[in-house]
């Protein structure tokens, strides 16, 4: 299962990754930016609940956009 998203570059959020990724049939990788940057500064990835899935870091264009943004990574 792939999940793309910036909310878990939170570590709080990261925990349900954690449950998903328990289940025996789950294979789960997560892309997520180094950082989000919007109007209240720059918030950096916090690598907390990781166990049991990949989390990859990948570069996101139009950085601080919520709904318009992308990952020209994987292309």
């Amino acid at each position: 299962m792939l999940m793309l998203s910036k909310a878990c570059i939170v570590g709080a959020y990261q925990k349900k990754l954690e449950e998903l990724a328990r289940f025996p049939d789950v294979e789960l990788t997560v892309v997520v930016p180094p950082c989000w940057r919007d109007e209240r500064g720059v918030m950096r990835l916090e690598r907390e609940h990781t166990q049991g899935y990949e989390l990859a870091v990948e570069r996101m264009a139009l950085n601080g956009h919520f709904h318009l943004h992308f990952y020209p990574g994987l292309g």
